[in-house]
Protein backbone atom coordinates (compact mmCIF):
# COMPACT_ATOMS: atom_id res chain seq x y z
CA UNK A 1 0.00 0.00 0.00
CA UNK A 2 1.34 3.65 -1.04
CA UNK A 3 2.26 5.90 1.84
CA UNK A 4 -0.05 8.33 1.71
CA UNK A 5 2.01 12.06 -0.06
CA UNK A 6 3.17 14.94 2.68
CA UNK A 7 2.66 18.40 2.02
CA UNK A 8 6.60 18.78 1.08
CA UNK A 9 6.25 16.35 -1.52
CA UNK A 10 2.49 17.28 -2.77
CA UNK A 11 4.11 20.93 -3.42
CA UNK A 12 7.11 19.64 -5.55
CA UNK A 13 4.73 17.88 -7.59
CA UNK A 14 2.71 21.12 -8.27
CA UNK A 15 6.23 23.24 -8.83
CA UNK A 16 6.72 20.41 -11.10
CA UNK A 17 3.95 20.38 -13.12
CA UNK A 18 3.87 24.07 -13.43
CA UNK A 19 7.38 24.16 -14.57
CA UNK A 20 6.78 21.63 -17.57
CA UNK A 21 3.27 23.07 -18.42
CA UNK A 22 3.49 27.00 -17.54
CA UNK A 23 2.54 27.34 -21.21
CA UNK A 24 -1.08 25.72 -21.49
CA UNK A 25 -1.31 27.38 -18.06
CA UNK A 26 -1.09 30.80 -19.20
CA UNK A 27 -3.44 30.00 -22.10
CA UNK A 28 -6.53 28.48 -19.75
CA UNK A 29 -5.96 31.75 -17.02
CA UNK A 30 -6.31 33.68 -20.21
CA UNK A 31 -9.42 32.51 -21.50
CA UNK A 32 -10.70 32.59 -17.72
CA UNK A 33 -9.56 36.10 -17.69
CA UNK A 34 -11.00 36.69 -21.05
CA UNK A 35 -14.59 35.57 -19.80
CA UNK A 36 -16.19 38.82 -17.40
CA UNK A 37 -14.54 40.58 -21.02
CA UNK A 38 -17.18 38.39 -23.17
CA UNK A 39 -19.98 38.36 -20.98
CA UNK A 40 -19.66 42.72 -20.43
CA UNK A 41 -19.44 43.21 -23.90
CA UNK A 42 -22.50 41.02 -25.03
CA UNK A 43 -24.57 42.57 -21.79
CA UNK A 44 -23.61 46.36 -22.91
CA UNK A 45 -24.51 45.24 -26.69
CA UNK A 46 -27.85 46.39 -26.34
CA UNK A 47 -27.84 50.01 -27.77
CA UNK A 48 -27.06 49.47 -31.40
CA UNK A 49 -28.94 46.79 -34.15
CA UNK A 50 -26.77 43.73 -34.76
CA UNK A 51 -28.41 43.03 -38.04
CA UNK A 52 -27.40 40.84 -40.55
CA UNK A 53 -27.00 41.38 -44.39
CA UNK A 54 -29.48 38.94 -45.05
CA UNK A 55 -31.94 40.14 -42.38
CA UNK A 56 -31.69 43.82 -43.90
CA UNK A 57 -32.54 41.74 -47.23
CA UNK A 58 -35.37 40.07 -45.83
CA UNK A 59 -37.00 42.97 -44.23
CA UNK A 60 -36.65 45.05 -47.60
CA UNK A 61 -38.13 42.50 -49.70
CA UNK A 62 -41.27 43.14 -46.84
CA UNK A 63 -41.66 46.37 -47.82
CA UNK A 64 -41.00 46.25 -51.75
CA UNK A 65 -44.02 48.00 -53.42
CA UNK A 66 -45.69 49.38 -50.25
CA UNK A 67 -45.47 52.42 -48.98
CA UNK A 68 -43.40 50.64 -45.90
CA UNK A 69 -40.41 52.26 -44.79
CA UNK A 70 -38.14 48.86 -44.69
CA UNK A 71 -35.93 51.32 -42.20
CA UNK A 72 -39.23 52.06 -39.86
CA UNK A 73 -39.87 48.53 -39.77
CA UNK A 74 -36.55 47.02 -38.54
CA UNK A 75 -36.38 49.73 -35.81
CA UNK A 76 -39.72 48.82 -34.52
CA UNK A 77 -38.68 45.09 -34.00
CA UNK A 78 -35.24 46.04 -32.65
CA UNK A 79 -37.34 48.39 -30.31
CA UNK A 80 -40.33 46.17 -29.34
CA UNK A 81 -38.46 42.84 -29.28
CA UNK A 82 -35.40 44.63 -27.06
CA UNK A 83 -32.77 42.07 -27.76
CA UNK A 84 -31.57 42.35 -31.55
CA UNK A 85 -34.38 40.68 -33.58
CA UNK A 86 -34.18 37.30 -31.46
CA UNK A 87 -37.19 34.89 -32.48
CA UNK A 88 -38.72 37.86 -34.57
CA UNK A 89 -41.17 37.46 -37.25
CA UNK A 90 -40.72 39.92 -40.04
CA UNK A 91 -43.18 38.20 -42.51
CA UNK A 92 -46.05 39.28 -39.19
CA UNK A 93 -44.43 42.21 -37.54
CA UNK A 94 -45.06 43.78 -40.89
CA UNK A 95 -48.58 43.95 -40.68
CA UNK A 96 -48.40 46.05 -37.33
CA UNK A 97 -47.39 48.72 -39.31
CA UNK A 98 -50.83 47.98 -41.64
CA UNK A 99 -54.06 49.31 -40.58
CA UNK A 100 -57.86 48.36 -41.82
CA UNK A 101 -60.60 49.77 -41.63
CA UNK A 102 -63.58 47.81 -42.97
CA UNK A 103 -67.20 48.53 -43.08
CA UNK A 104 -69.44 45.79 -44.71
CA UNK A 105 -73.04 46.71 -45.90
CA UNK A 106 -76.27 44.39 -46.76
CA UNK A 107 -77.92 46.25 -49.33
CA UNK A 108 -81.40 45.98 -48.82
CA UNK A 109 -83.60 47.21 -51.98
CA UNK A 110 -87.03 48.39 -52.06
CA UNK A 111 -88.91 48.46 -55.22
CA UNK A 112 -91.39 52.07 -55.48
CA UNK A 113 -93.64 53.43 -58.29
CA UNK A 114 -93.37 57.08 -59.13
CA UNK A 115 -95.46 59.04 -61.26
CA UNK A 116 -94.62 61.90 -63.74
CA UNK A 117 -95.83 63.99 -66.52
CA UNK A 118 -94.20 63.35 -69.88
CA UNK A 119 -95.71 65.11 -73.00
CA UNK A 120 -99.17 65.67 -71.24
CA UNK A 121 -99.11 62.11 -70.04
CA UNK A 122 -98.86 60.80 -66.77
CA UNK A 123 -96.15 58.23 -66.91
CA UNK A 124 -95.59 55.70 -64.45
CA UNK A 125 -92.18 54.19 -63.28
CA UNK A 126 -90.68 51.77 -60.82
CA UNK A 127 -87.28 52.69 -59.04
CA UNK A 128 -85.31 50.81 -57.21
CA UNK A 129 -84.28 52.49 -53.83
CA UNK A 130 -80.93 51.05 -52.12
CA UNK A 131 -80.61 51.06 -47.91
CA UNK A 132 -77.19 50.64 -46.89
CA UNK A 133 -76.90 48.95 -43.44
CA UNK A 134 -73.71 48.48 -41.80
CA UNK A 135 -73.24 44.53 -40.70
CA UNK A 136 -70.08 45.02 -39.85
CA UNK A 137 -67.28 47.77 -38.87
CA UNK A 138 -64.23 47.53 -37.42
CA UNK A 139 -60.75 48.25 -37.47
CA UNK A 140 -58.06 45.88 -38.15
CA UNK A 141 -54.01 46.28 -36.97
CA UNK A 142 -51.46 43.63 -36.72
CA UNK A 143 -50.72 40.14 -38.16
CA UNK A 144 -53.79 38.17 -35.88
CA UNK A 145 -56.46 40.47 -36.60
CA UNK A 146 -56.04 41.07 -40.46
CA UNK A 147 -55.80 37.30 -41.04
CA UNK A 148 -59.18 36.84 -39.18
CA UNK A 149 -60.21 39.46 -41.24
CA UNK A 150 -59.08 37.56 -44.72
CA UNK A 151 -60.35 34.30 -43.64
CA UNK A 152 -64.21 35.82 -42.90
CA UNK A 153 -63.39 36.72 -46.26
CA UNK A 154 -62.51 33.94 -48.44
CA UNK A 155 -59.19 34.81 -48.90
CA UNK A 156 -56.47 31.81 -48.89
CA UNK A 157 -54.49 33.61 -46.10
CA UNK A 158 -51.07 30.78 -47.13
CA UNK A 159 -47.56 32.11 -46.10
CA UNK A 160 -46.89 32.81 -50.34
CA UNK A 161 -50.70 35.46 -50.14
CA UNK A 162 -49.65 37.07 -46.68
CA UNK A 163 -47.93 39.51 -47.70
CA UNK A 164 -49.03 43.21 -47.62
CA UNK A 165 -48.90 44.03 -51.15
CA UNK A 166 -51.14 41.02 -52.16
CA UNK A 167 -53.41 41.34 -48.96
CA UNK A 168 -53.89 45.72 -50.04
CA UNK A 169 -54.41 44.61 -53.63
CA UNK A 170 -57.16 42.23 -52.17
CA UNK A 171 -58.89 44.29 -50.47
CA UNK A 172 -58.15 47.16 -52.66
CA UNK A 173 -60.56 45.23 -55.22
CA UNK A 174 -62.60 44.19 -52.82
CA UNK A 175 -63.18 47.83 -52.03
CA UNK A 176 -64.98 48.88 -55.58
CA UNK A 177 -68.06 46.40 -54.71
CA UNK A 178 -70.88 48.20 -53.34
CA UNK A 179 -71.49 45.93 -50.18
CA UNK A 180 -67.73 46.98 -48.89
CA UNK A 181 -66.16 50.74 -47.77
CA UNK A 182 -62.58 49.17 -47.01
CA UNK A 183 -59.38 52.18 -46.61
CA UNK A 184 -55.96 50.26 -46.13
CA UNK A 185 -53.24 53.05 -44.14
CA UNK A 186 -49.92 52.67 -43.26
CA UNK A 187 -48.89 54.05 -39.73
CA UNK A 188 -46.56 57.04 -39.39
CA UNK A 189 -43.44 56.83 -37.10
CA UNK A 190 -45.12 58.84 -34.19
CA UNK A 191 -48.30 56.18 -34.65
CA UNK A 192 -46.00 52.94 -34.86
CA UNK A 193 -44.02 54.26 -31.53
CA UNK A 194 -46.99 55.16 -29.49
CA UNK A 195 -46.50 52.47 -27.24
CA UNK A 196 -43.53 52.57 -26.59
CA UNK A 197 -41.85 54.83 -23.00
CA UNK A 198 -40.25 57.88 -23.23
CA UNK A 199 -36.59 56.12 -23.76
CA UNK A 200 -37.96 53.70 -26.57
CA UNK A 201 -39.41 55.89 -28.41
CA UNK A 202 -35.84 57.96 -28.81
CA UNK A 203 -33.99 54.66 -29.60
CA UNK A 204 -36.85 54.04 -32.34
CA UNK A 205 -36.28 57.73 -34.13
CA UNK A 206 -32.53 56.99 -33.83
CA UNK A 207 -32.18 54.10 -35.27
CA UNK A 208 -34.98 55.25 -38.72
CA UNK A 209 -32.09 58.27 -38.82
CA UNK A 210 -28.85 55.61 -38.46
CA UNK A 211 -30.23 52.16 -40.63
CA UNK A 212 -30.22 53.61 -43.47
CA UNK A 213 -26.47 54.79 -43.58
CA UNK A 214 -25.41 52.18 -42.40
CA UNK A 215 -27.22 49.34 -44.48
CA UNK A 216 -25.08 46.78 -45.60
CA UNK A 217 -26.84 45.78 -48.36
CA UNK A 218 -25.91 49.06 -50.47
CA UNK A 219 -25.54 48.53 -54.17
CA UNK A 220 -21.39 49.69 -53.56
CA UNK A 221 -18.49 48.38 -55.11
CA UNK A 222 -15.20 50.10 -53.59
CA UNK A 223 -12.95 48.78 -56.38
CA UNK A 224 -15.38 50.68 -58.96
CA UNK A 225 -15.16 53.77 -56.52
CA UNK A 226 -13.58 57.08 -57.88
CA UNK A 227 -11.74 59.12 -55.21
CA UNK A 228 -13.52 62.78 -55.07
CA UNK A 229 -11.57 65.55 -54.50
CA UNK A 230 -9.72 64.97 -51.03
CA UNK A 231 -9.65 68.65 -50.52
CA UNK A 232 -13.78 68.43 -50.13
CA UNK A 233 -13.77 69.34 -46.69
CA UNK A 234 -17.37 67.32 -47.01
CA UNK A 235 -14.97 64.31 -47.77
CA UNK A 236 -13.59 62.15 -44.94
CA UNK A 237 -10.15 63.11 -46.16
CA UNK A 238 -7.86 64.12 -43.21
CA UNK A 239 -6.24 61.74 -39.98
CA UNK A 240 -8.93 61.65 -37.10
CA UNK A 241 -5.77 61.65 -34.55
CA UNK A 242 -2.30 61.39 -33.92
CA UNK A 243 -0.42 58.35 -32.94
CA UNK A 244 0.72 55.10 -34.72
CA UNK A 245 -1.71 52.50 -36.79
CA UNK A 246 -1.56 49.22 -34.74
CA UNK A 247 -3.90 47.46 -37.13
CA UNK A 248 -5.15 47.88 -40.96
CA UNK A 249 -8.43 47.65 -42.77
CA UNK A 250 -9.02 43.88 -43.55
CA UNK A 251 -7.28 42.60 -40.98
CA UNK A 252 -8.80 38.96 -40.18
CA UNK A 253 -9.36 38.24 -36.76
CA UNK A 254 -10.83 35.46 -35.03
CA UNK A 255 -14.37 36.31 -35.47
CA UNK A 256 -14.38 39.21 -38.06
CA UNK A 257 -12.69 41.29 -40.69
CA UNK A 258 -11.26 44.27 -38.89
CA UNK A 259 -13.28 46.93 -41.22
CA UNK A 260 -11.23 49.78 -40.20
CA UNK A 261 -8.04 51.21 -38.94
CA UNK A 262 -6.29 51.33 -34.83
CA UNK A 263 -3.99 54.36 -34.07
CA UNK A 264 -2.80 53.78 -30.55
CA UNK A 265 -1.64 57.18 -28.54
CA UNK A 266 -2.29 58.21 -25.00
CA UNK A 267 -5.25 58.32 -23.13
CA UNK A 268 -6.87 61.70 -23.47
CA UNK A 269 -5.30 62.31 -26.88
CA UNK A 270 -8.11 64.43 -29.17
CA UNK A 271 -10.28 62.70 -31.94
CA UNK A 272 -11.41 65.04 -34.93
CA UNK A 273 -13.98 65.11 -37.03
CA UNK A 274 -12.81 63.99 -40.73
CA UNK A 275 -14.93 65.92 -42.89
CA UNK A 276 -17.98 68.27 -42.22
CA UNK A 277 -20.91 66.62 -40.82
CA UNK A 278 -23.74 65.86 -38.55
CA UNK A 279 -23.14 64.12 -35.20
CA UNK A 280 -26.06 61.16 -35.77
CA UNK A 281 -25.35 58.44 -33.10
CA UNK A 282 -23.18 59.57 -29.47
CA UNK A 283 -23.27 56.64 -26.84
CA UNK A 284 -21.87 53.43 -26.01
CA UNK A 285 -22.17 50.82 -28.53
CA UNK A 286 -21.22 46.81 -27.70
CA UNK A 287 -17.72 46.07 -28.65
CA UNK A 288 -17.14 49.53 -29.86
CA UNK A 289 -17.31 50.91 -26.34
CA UNK A 290 -17.80 55.07 -26.55
CA UNK A 291 -18.51 55.72 -30.09
CA UNK A 292 -19.82 58.50 -31.92
CA UNK A 293 -20.85 58.28 -35.73
CA UNK A 294 -21.02 60.93 -38.50
CA UNK A 295 -23.25 61.94 -41.35
CA UNK A 296 -21.29 63.97 -43.51
CA UNK A 297 -23.79 64.52 -46.48
CA UNK A 298 -24.62 62.46 -49.84
CA UNK A 299 -23.14 63.99 -53.00
CA UNK A 300 -24.26 64.51 -56.45
CA UNK A 301 -23.84 61.12 -57.29
CA UNK A 302 -25.97 59.89 -54.62
CA UNK A 303 -22.93 58.62 -52.54
CA UNK A 304 -23.53 58.56 -48.84
CA UNK A 305 -20.64 59.09 -46.24
CA UNK A 306 -20.65 57.70 -42.77
CA UNK A 307 -17.48 57.79 -40.19
CA UNK A 308 -17.18 55.77 -36.67
CA UNK A 309 -14.90 56.69 -34.00
CA UNK A 310 -14.49 53.95 -31.38
CA UNK A 311 -12.85 53.27 -27.99
CA UNK A 312 -13.45 57.07 -26.79
CA UNK A 313 -12.80 58.07 -23.35
CA UNK A 314 -14.85 61.06 -23.63
CA UNK A 315 -17.44 62.80 -25.69
CA UNK A 316 -17.28 66.52 -27.15
CA UNK A 317 -20.49 66.52 -29.05
CA UNK A 318 -23.72 65.16 -29.13
CA UNK A 319 -26.09 64.00 -31.37
CA UNK A 320 -27.56 66.88 -33.93
CA UNK A 321 -24.59 68.69 -33.42
CA UNK A 322 -23.06 70.40 -36.49
CA UNK A 323 -19.31 69.45 -37.08
CA UNK A 324 -16.59 71.41 -39.18
CA UNK A 325 -13.55 68.96 -40.67
CA UNK A 326 -10.87 69.03 -37.49
CA UNK A 327 -12.83 70.08 -34.90
CA UNK A 328 -12.32 67.96 -31.87
CA UNK A 329 -15.13 65.53 -31.10
CA UNK A 330 -13.37 63.50 -28.44
CA UNK A 331 -10.53 62.12 -26.77
CA UNK A 332 -9.13 58.58 -26.87
CA UNK A 333 -9.47 56.08 -24.62
CA UNK A 334 -9.93 52.06 -23.83
CA UNK A 335 -13.81 51.45 -24.11
CA UNK A 336 -15.46 48.70 -25.10
CA UNK A 337 -13.77 45.28 -26.34
CA UNK A 338 -10.25 47.15 -26.08
CA UNK A 339 -6.72 45.79 -25.54
CA UNK A 340 -5.34 49.40 -25.06
CA UNK A 341 -5.74 52.81 -25.89
CA UNK A 342 -6.84 53.53 -29.73
CA UNK A 343 -9.13 54.90 -31.91
CA UNK A 344 -10.91 52.38 -34.26
CA UNK A 345 -11.87 54.41 -37.43
CA UNK A 346 -14.04 53.58 -39.94
CA UNK A 347 -15.38 55.36 -43.47
CA UNK A 348 -18.80 53.84 -44.55
CA UNK A 349 -19.84 55.02 -48.16
CA UNK A 350 -23.01 54.01 -49.05
CA UNK A 351 -23.10 51.62 -45.78
CA UNK A 352 -20.51 49.73 -46.53
CA UNK A 353 -17.25 49.91 -44.93
CA UNK A 354 -14.41 50.88 -47.24
CA UNK A 355 -10.55 51.48 -46.56
CA UNK A 356 -10.13 54.56 -44.74
CA UNK A 357 -6.23 54.78 -46.29
CA UNK A 358 -8.31 55.42 -49.25
CA UNK A 359 -9.11 59.04 -48.16
CA UNK A 360 -6.37 59.50 -45.96
CA UNK A 361 -2.90 61.39 -47.23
Amino acid sequence: MAEPLTTIQAASQIIDFIKKHWKELIVVLFIIALIPVIIFSIAINVLFPQVSREEFKIYKSLTEETDISWDSLVAYDVVRLDNYLKENKPNESVFDLLKVDFKEYEIIETENEISKIVDGKIVTETIIEKEYVVTRELEANGYTTIKDLLNSLDYVTSDDNMTVKKVTDFLDDLNGKEEYEIETSILSDDEISEGFDERHKEWFFALIEILPLIDPTAEFDPDQFIIPDLTDPDIPSIWPASGTVTSEYGERRLTHTHKGIDIANNTGTPIRSTANGTIIAVGTSGNFGRRIMIYHGTDENGTTYVTIYAHLSNFSVKAGDKVSQGEIIGLMGNTGYSKGTHLHYEVRVNGTPVNPRMFLP
